[in-house]
Protein backbone atom coordinates (compact mmCIF):
# COMPACT_ATOMS: atom_id res chain seq x y z
CA UNK A 1 0.00 0.00 0.00
CA UNK A 2 1.31 3.44 -0.65
CA UNK A 3 1.15 6.44 1.16
CA UNK A 4 -1.73 7.96 -0.55
CA UNK A 5 -3.60 4.69 -0.62
CA UNK A 6 -2.89 4.47 2.76
CA UNK A 7 -3.73 7.83 4.11
CA UNK A 8 -7.00 7.43 2.05
CA UNK A 9 -7.86 4.03 3.53
CA UNK A 10 -7.48 5.97 7.20
CA UNK A 11 -9.92 8.51 6.32
CA UNK A 12 -12.17 5.86 4.98
CA UNK A 13 -12.27 3.84 7.74
CA UNK A 14 -12.27 6.84 10.14
CA UNK A 15 -15.29 7.98 8.92
CA UNK A 16 -17.25 4.65 8.78
CA UNK A 17 -16.12 4.46 12.21
CA UNK A 18 -17.57 7.64 13.29
CA UNK A 19 -20.76 6.75 11.30
CA UNK A 20 -20.88 2.96 13.28
CA UNK A 21 -20.07 4.45 16.17
CA UNK A 22 -23.00 6.84 16.72
CA UNK A 23 -25.33 3.98 15.15
CA UNK A 24 -24.21 1.89 18.02
CA UNK A 25 -24.43 5.01 20.88
CA UNK A 26 -28.21 5.70 20.06
CA UNK A 27 -28.81 1.87 19.79
CA UNK A 28 -27.99 1.64 23.44
CA UNK A 29 -31.04 1.12 25.66
CA UNK A 30 -32.19 4.46 27.47
CA UNK A 31 -32.26 2.92 30.68
CA UNK A 32 -29.28 1.45 30.42
CA UNK A 33 -27.54 4.86 29.37
CA UNK A 34 -29.36 6.18 32.46
CA UNK A 35 -27.78 3.97 34.26
CA UNK A 36 -24.03 4.24 33.39
CA UNK A 37 -24.56 7.94 33.32
CA UNK A 38 -25.38 7.17 37.09
CA UNK A 39 -22.60 4.59 37.80
CA UNK A 40 -20.59 6.41 40.00
CA UNK A 41 -23.79 7.16 42.56
CA UNK A 42 -24.88 3.33 41.76
CA UNK A 43 -21.36 2.14 42.75
CA UNK A 44 -20.77 4.95 45.72
CA UNK A 45 -24.31 3.88 47.50
CA UNK A 46 -23.59 -0.20 47.11
CA UNK A 47 -22.53 -1.36 50.75
CA UNK A 48 -19.89 -3.94 48.92
CA UNK A 49 -16.20 -4.80 49.12
CA UNK A 50 -13.88 -3.18 46.55
CA UNK A 51 -13.97 -6.20 44.25
CA UNK A 52 -17.79 -6.64 44.59
CA UNK A 53 -18.03 -3.22 42.96
CA UNK A 54 -15.14 -3.68 40.42
CA UNK A 55 -17.64 -6.76 39.34
CA UNK A 56 -20.80 -4.55 39.29
CA UNK A 57 -18.73 -2.07 36.62
CA UNK A 58 -17.56 -4.88 34.42
CA UNK A 59 -21.10 -6.04 34.63
CA UNK A 60 -22.50 -2.57 33.42
CA UNK A 61 -19.53 -2.36 30.72
CA UNK A 62 -20.57 -6.18 29.17
CA UNK A 63 -24.20 -4.66 29.58
CA UNK A 64 -23.63 -1.83 27.43
CA UNK A 65 -21.24 -3.69 25.18
CA UNK A 66 -23.42 -6.70 24.72
CA UNK A 67 -25.10 -5.38 21.46
CA UNK A 68 -22.01 -3.83 20.12
CA UNK A 69 -21.21 -6.93 17.05
CA UNK A 70 -23.17 -5.76 14.63
CA UNK A 71 -21.35 -2.45 14.65
CA UNK A 72 -17.68 -2.98 15.48
CA UNK A 73 -15.08 -5.22 13.83
CA UNK A 74 -14.25 -7.02 16.99
CA UNK A 75 -14.94 -10.57 16.85
CA UNK A 76 -13.59 -13.92 18.54
CA UNK A 77 -9.77 -14.84 17.63
CA UNK A 78 -8.99 -11.26 16.96
CA UNK A 79 -6.58 -10.55 19.19
CA UNK A 80 -4.73 -7.55 17.32
CA UNK A 81 -5.78 -5.08 20.46
CA UNK A 82 -3.79 -7.94 23.39
CA UNK A 83 -0.59 -6.77 21.59
CA UNK A 84 -0.63 -3.50 23.14
CA UNK A 85 -0.91 -1.02 26.37
CA UNK A 86 -3.09 -2.50 28.71
CA UNK A 87 -3.60 -0.27 32.16
CA UNK A 88 -5.08 -1.93 35.07
CA UNK A 89 -5.96 -1.43 38.68
CA UNK A 90 -4.92 -3.43 41.56
CA UNK A 91 -8.33 -4.02 42.38
CA UNK A 92 -8.49 -5.23 38.49
CA UNK A 93 -5.05 -7.19 39.11
CA UNK A 94 -6.56 -8.95 42.37
CA UNK A 95 -9.73 -10.36 40.37
CA UNK A 96 -7.21 -11.06 37.49
CA UNK A 97 -5.43 -13.56 40.66
CA UNK A 98 -8.52 -14.90 41.56
CA UNK A 99 -9.77 -15.93 37.73
CA UNK A 100 -6.19 -17.21 36.93
CA UNK A 101 -4.86 -18.32 40.16
CA UNK A 102 -1.80 -16.60 39.41
CA UNK A 103 -0.25 -13.85 42.08
CA UNK A 104 0.25 -10.74 40.49
CA UNK A 105 3.97 -8.92 41.31
CA UNK A 106 2.00 -5.50 41.97
CA UNK A 107 4.35 -2.73 41.71
CA UNK A 108 4.93 -0.48 44.39
CA UNK A 109 4.07 2.85 42.59
CA UNK A 110 1.74 3.35 39.87
CA UNK A 111 3.50 3.44 35.89
CA UNK A 112 2.57 4.94 33.04
CA UNK A 113 4.28 3.55 29.99
CA UNK A 114 4.99 4.82 26.54
CA UNK A 115 1.66 4.54 24.51
CA UNK A 116 4.42 1.97 21.77
CA UNK A 117 6.21 0.55 25.02
CA UNK A 118 4.41 -2.58 24.39
CA UNK A 119 2.83 -2.58 21.10
CA UNK A 120 3.66 -6.28 19.73
CA UNK A 121 4.24 -7.73 23.32
CA UNK A 122 1.54 -9.86 23.49
CA UNK A 123 -0.60 -9.76 26.86
CA UNK A 124 0.44 -12.47 29.31
CA UNK A 125 -3.33 -13.96 29.37
CA UNK A 126 -3.01 -14.53 25.24
CA UNK A 127 -2.65 -17.77 24.59
CA UNK A 128 -3.93 -19.00 21.14
CA UNK A 129 -5.46 -15.75 20.29
CA UNK A 130 -7.94 -15.83 23.05
CA UNK A 131 -7.95 -14.58 26.52
CA UNK A 132 -7.92 -16.85 29.19
CA UNK A 133 -9.28 -14.72 31.96
CA UNK A 134 -12.49 -13.11 29.77
CA UNK A 135 -14.76 -13.01 31.97
CA UNK A 136 -12.24 -11.14 34.70
CA UNK A 137 -10.63 -8.84 31.91
CA UNK A 138 -10.02 -5.58 33.54
CA UNK A 139 -12.20 -2.54 32.15
CA UNK A 140 -10.06 -0.88 29.70
CA UNK A 141 -10.31 -4.45 27.59
CA UNK A 142 -14.01 -4.37 28.23
CA UNK A 143 -14.27 -1.09 26.37
CA UNK A 144 -12.05 -1.18 23.77
CA UNK A 145 -13.79 -1.40 20.72
CA UNK A 146 -13.44 -0.85 17.07
CA UNK A 147 -16.00 0.58 14.77
CA UNK A 148 -14.04 0.08 11.77
CA UNK A 149 -15.32 -2.69 9.59
CA UNK A 150 -12.21 -4.50 9.92
CA UNK A 151 -9.49 -4.92 12.11
CA UNK A 152 -6.57 -3.40 9.67
CA UNK A 153 -5.65 -0.38 11.96
CA UNK A 154 -5.69 -2.58 14.82
CA UNK A 155 -2.96 -4.74 13.91
CA UNK A 156 0.12 -3.73 15.93
CA UNK A 157 2.28 -2.50 13.08
CA UNK A 158 -0.46 -0.11 12.03
CA UNK A 159 -2.46 0.86 15.34
CA UNK A 160 -0.76 3.94 16.26
CA UNK A 161 -0.47 5.12 13.03
CA UNK A 162 -4.24 5.95 12.96
CA UNK A 163 -6.63 7.56 15.41
CA UNK A 164 -10.17 5.61 15.43
CA UNK A 165 -12.92 6.62 17.19
CA UNK A 166 -13.58 5.05 20.24
CA UNK A 167 -16.50 4.89 22.51
CA UNK A 168 -15.84 6.79 26.19
CA UNK A 169 -18.51 5.83 28.30
CA UNK A 170 -17.97 9.16 31.08
CA UNK A 171 -20.20 7.33 33.57
CA UNK A 172 -18.81 3.80 33.90
CA UNK A 173 -14.94 5.51 33.59
CA UNK A 174 -15.73 8.30 36.68
CA UNK A 175 -17.22 5.16 38.39
CA UNK A 176 -13.85 3.33 37.76
CA UNK A 177 -11.89 5.88 38.76
CA UNK A 178 -14.05 6.48 41.92
CA UNK A 179 -13.62 3.50 42.62
CA UNK A 180 -10.16 2.91 42.19
CA UNK A 181 -8.91 6.33 44.26
CA UNK A 182 -5.44 5.58 44.78
CA UNK A 183 -4.96 2.23 43.81
CA UNK A 184 -1.84 1.48 42.09
CA UNK A 185 -2.38 1.64 37.95
CA UNK A 186 0.30 -0.07 35.79
CA UNK A 187 0.52 -2.45 32.18
CA UNK A 188 -1.39 -5.51 32.84
CA UNK A 189 2.18 -6.92 32.24
CA UNK A 190 3.60 -5.21 35.02
CA UNK A 191 1.36 -7.02 37.48
CA UNK A 192 1.92 -10.65 35.50
CA UNK A 193 4.80 -10.43 33.63
CA UNK A 194 5.67 -13.06 31.22
CA UNK A 195 5.63 -16.84 32.23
Amino acid sequence: MTIDSDAQTQTESRSNALIRRAAFAESIDPSLRHKEDNASRLIGSLNASRLSKMRKLHDLAEQLTRDADRFVACRKGCAACCHMNVTISATEAALIERAADRKSSAPALSRAHDPKRFVGTPCPFLKESACTIYSARPLACRMHLSFDTSAYWCQPERMHLAEMPMLRFEGLVDAYFTLIGSDVTADIRDFFPGR
